[in-house]
């Protein structure tokens, strides 16, 4: 997947990063931020975190700026080279960090003592949202079970903010999908939607056990996109 501009939020709505990302992820420049709003990191980033970049306290007084290692192993990319602050913004260190590693802890950091975890307190947690984007993606029809007129037309535009049109035929159109009560259809690989056609066919999806509800869509849709629903 190409890099690309993105925003990923939290499932309680807070912006989590802004910037490029790689299959979903923090991939290239971009800021990530605590949940109080303000910065944790920005810099460039790759798949264990920053290169190189700037990171802050969640008092927003920055922490460290320089280079980071990037680790091939357990943990994340940690300093190597730079200037070191503490929590009133006064520089306390500057120049190579000393990092030691042991079996499969984390690297520490012991050089300059006083520095503290590898990584910000509180920072982000990207490693549920990187299991879901590399999980198999899925793709073809949903039958997603909306109830009520209201619910089904919020639901239709939802579908055509995202790009979805309605798959026009003798007897779907928009009106029809919004008045019907079967489930709505919605082909993710063509960006069209519609309607179940007859009680047989419903009874039969719902046996199938193939009916989903609008969460679970909405999480399946999250997955396949790229973009975090809030």
């Amino acid at each position: 997947m190409r890099e690309e501009w993105n925003k990923i939020y939290a499932k309680n709505g807070k912006l989590m990063y802004e910037g490029f990302t790689k299959d979903g992820k923090p991939f290239g420049s971009g800021t990530s931020y605590y949940s109080n709003g303000k910065k944790c990191q920005e810099g460039l980033f790759d798949d264990k975190g920053l290169v190189y970049g700037r990171e802050y306290y969640r008092n927003g007084k920055i922490r460290f700026e320089g280079s980071y290692k990037i680790n091939t192993g357990y943990g994340p990319n940690y300093p190597v080279f730079g200037t070191c602050y503490d929590e009133e913004g006064n520089e306390i260190f500057y120049g190579e960090l000393k990092i030691i590693k042991s079996g499969l802890g984390w690297p520490t950091i012991v050089k300059p003592e006083c520095f503290g975890l590898t990584v910000p307190k509180g920072k982000p947690d990207f490693s549920k949202l990187i299991w879901e984007r590399a999980r198999k993606k899925p793709s073809g029809y949903y039958y997603v079970d909306v109830r009520g007129k209201k619910e089904r037309l919020g639901f239709i535009v939802f579908l055509e903010k995202n790009g979805f049109t309605c798959d026009d035929s003798a007897t779907v159109s928009r009106d029809s999908t919004i008045a019907s009560r079967f489930p709505i259809t919605v082909d993710i690989g063509r960006k069209k939607y519609g309607h179940m056609g007859n009680t047989t066919c419903a009874a039969a999806a719902a046996t199938s056990k193939v009916i989903i509800s609008p969460e679970v869509f909405f999480i399946q849709y999250e997955i396949l996109s790229g973009v975090v629903i809030v």
